[in-house]
């Protein structure tokens, strides 16, 4: 005998977005706010090394970025009730463009720590680049230590408080553009600020070799006093690695 067919009971389909912001609703947290709070805080979740970069999966950086988002949700609630006939996305790509100098501005001290160590590796030479997730592009040797430095005093010293604050508050310039470039300028600076020692101690060194190879001629030193320098620049750094910390903690 053939066995009857089963009856099987229709579900009808529930559309899923629409469920999801209605228990959302139900729960007091508006979606569409939330939404512009997570374009907010997502520039500076994918551009400061300190939240992990690379280092860290997408889908947790986009729960980081959620959890961000929640601390500051309730002041998107203005944006949405001044613009209600604009589209969701536009609003969106506002957010965006509102928290990017904000995360270029978190993000800049730390981009410069790493400049500051491949300025330092070129003067003693080293030629070696490295693929590391927790830096975004090649990164030297001595620029590995100086970022993951800069992205420790980020977070110890409250820089993601700081950041999620500002992100509320909404104060934004009214020429973001001008204020990235200038971020951008003090940053150059800022490298340049704590590369400065070793910059000066290179010069002394080269001075220094170029006198001890002179007095010692006929005799051929230059391979003798290449090591040297190498070591004396790292010796520089190690001494001035203290105030390298201090700088970088300022700037924060």
């Amino acid at each position: 005998m053939v066995p009857l067919a089963r009856k099987v009971k229709y579900v009808p389909r529930v559309p899923l977005i629409p469920e999801v912001a209605r228990a959302f609703a139900e729960s007091g947290i508006d979606l569409a706010a939330l939404g512009l709070a997570w374009a907010r805080v997502t520039p500076t979740v994918v551009l400061v090394p300190a939240f992990g970069l690379r280092a860290m999966p997408t889908p947790v950086r986009g729960v980081l970025g959620a959890m961000l988002a929640f601390c500051i949700y309730p002041a998107m609630a203005p944006v949405l009730a001044s613009q209600p006939g604009v589209p969701w996305v536009l609003l969106a790509l506002g957010e965006i463009l509102r928290g990017l100098p904000v995360a270029l501005a978190a993000a800049v001290p730390m981009w410069a720590a790493t400049m500051a160590g491949g300025v330092a590796d070129s003067l003693r030479g080293s030629q070696d680049q490295r693929d590391l997730p927790v830096v975004e592009g090649k990164v030297s040797t001595l620029g590995v230590p100086l970022s993951l430095l800069a992205s420790a005093i980020f977070l110890f010293s409250g820089g993601p408080s700081r950041v999620v604050s500002v992100l509320a508050r909404g104060d934004f310039p009214t020429h973001p553009f001008a204020v990235m470039a200038n971020d951008i300028a003090s940053g150059i600076t800022l490298a340049l600020a704590l590369s400065g020692p070793l910059l000066a101690a290179s010069i002394v060194i080269e001075v220094a070799g170029a006198l001890i190879a002179r007095a010692a001629s006929p005799a051929q030193v230059t391979a003798l006093l290449s090591p040297l320098r190498a070591f004396a620049l790292l010796a520089m750094f190690g001494l001035a690695f203290d105030k390298l910390a201090n700088v970088l903690a300022q700037s924060m």
